[in-house]
C-alpha cells in the first residue's frame, strides 16, 4: 500500500509538476481506506462469532488506516502549494495508465486478503450486485439532477452529455463525494436491519455497506484524477475538504456497525458482578440446605 500511494502520487507529480507533498496529502487516506475495507470485507466473511478475537483483528485493520494519516500527515508537512500555477494537466493515456494501476493495486489488494485467508475467502466475496446497484443508481440520480436543474443545460445537447460532465471536475467530484457519504449511511441502515438476526445475516449485509464504500472511494478516486485532466488550479478542486468528508463517512460507517465496547459497557459489567460476600452467603445457605435434607 505504501508503495502503491508513493509511486501513484510522485507519478502525477511528474506528469503535472504539482508538489509531491500535496498529492500524497490528498491520496493517501482514500487509498489506506480501500485497503481497510478490503480487510474488513475478510473479516465478514470469515466472522465465527469470537468476539474478543474480532475486536483484536479490526484494531490490527485500524493499524493500516493509521499508516495512511501518517502518510498523509508527512505529505502536509512537505507540500509547497505556492507553485501550482506552474502545473499542467493530464493527458488522456495518463489517466488510461492510472485506472490501470488503481486496478492492479486493487487486485494485488484482494489477492493478498484471500491469500491470507488461506482461501476459505475468493475474489467473489468482493463482488456485490446489490451495492453496485446503489453506487451506480445514486450517482445516476445526483448526475441527473445537477442536469435538470442546470440553467446552462439548455446549451448543449443530451448527446454531449456524457462530454460535458467529464469535462466538469467539480460536478463529477461533488456527485461522487454523495455516492460516498450515501454508501455510508446505505450501509448503515442495512447494518441496522438484520442487527437482531443471525450472524450470517448480520454479516451479509454489512458486507455489502463496506464494499459499497469500497466501490465508491474507487470511484472517488478515479474522479480525482479526471479532474486533474482538466483542472489546472488544483487548489480550487478543494481535496483536502472532500477527504476530511471520506474519513467522515468511513469513521460513521465503521463506528456503526463495528463499534467496540465503551468504558461505560466496560465498568457496567464490572458493577453487574455479583460480590464476594455475595457468593460466599449463597453458598453458605446452599450447603445448609443439603444438611437438611
Amino acid at each position: 500500500m505504501v508503495i502503491f500511494i508513493v509511486g501513484y502520487s510522485a507519478y502525477i507529480s511528474y506528469k503535472t509538476l504539482i508538489n509531491f507533498g500535496y498529492l500524497l496529502l490528498i491520496f493517501s487516506l482514500p487509498v489506506a481506506i480501500l485497503k481497510t475495507f478490503a480487510e474488513m470485507v475478510s473479516l465478514l466473511a470469515t466472522m465465527d462469532g469470537n468476539a474478543l478475537e474480532m475486536t483484536s483483528t479490526i484494531s490490527e485493520f485500524y493499524t493500516i488506516f493509521l499508516i495512511g494519516c501518517f502518510l498523509s500527515a508527512c505529505g502536509y508537512f512537505i507540500d509547497e502549494r505556492q507553485k501550482f500555477y506552474e502545473t499542467k494537466t493530464l493527458s488522456d493515456f495518463d489517466v488510461f495508465f492510472l485506472l490501470l494501476l488503481l486496478i492492479g493495486f486493487n487486485l494485488v489488494n484482494i489477492y493478498t486478503v484471500v491469500l491470507r485467508s488461506d482461501f476459505q475467502i475468493s475474489f467473489g466475496e468482493f463482488w456485490s450486485g446489490p451495492a453496485w446497484l446503489g453506487v451506480l443508481s445514486s450517482l445516476g440520480i445526483a448526475l441527473t439532477l445537477y442536469v435538470i436543474f442546470d440553467r446552462k443545460s439548455e446549451d448543449w445537447r443530451l448527446l454531449e452529455y456524457p462530454k460535458y460532465v467529464l469535462s466538469n471536475s467539480k460536478l463529477l467530484l461533488d456527485a461522487v463525494m454523495s455516492v460516498v457519504l450515501m454508501s455510508a449511511i446505505f450501509g448503515a441502515i442495512a447494518f441496522y436491519y438484520t442487527s437482531q438476526s443471525s450472524i450470517a445475516s448480520v454479516s451479509v449485509t454489512t458486507e455489502i455497506g463496506f464494499l459499497s464504500m469500497f466501490y465508491a472511494v474507487n470511484i472517488f478516486i478515479l474522479a480525482m484524477v479526471s479532474a486533474l485532466r482538466v483542472e489546472r488550479n488544483f487548489l480550487e478542486l478543494d481535496f483536502t475538504r472532500r477527504n476530511w468528508h471520506i474519513i467522515e463517512a468511513f469513521a460513521f460507517l465503521t463506528f456503526m456497525s463495528l463499534a467496540p465496547p465503551t468504558m461505560w459497557d466496560r465498568f457496567s459489567a464490572y458493577f453487574d458482578q455479583t460480590p464476594p460476600e455475595i457468593l460466599e452467603l449463597q453458598e453458605r445457605i446452599s450447603v445448609l440446605e443439603d444438611l437438611a435434607q
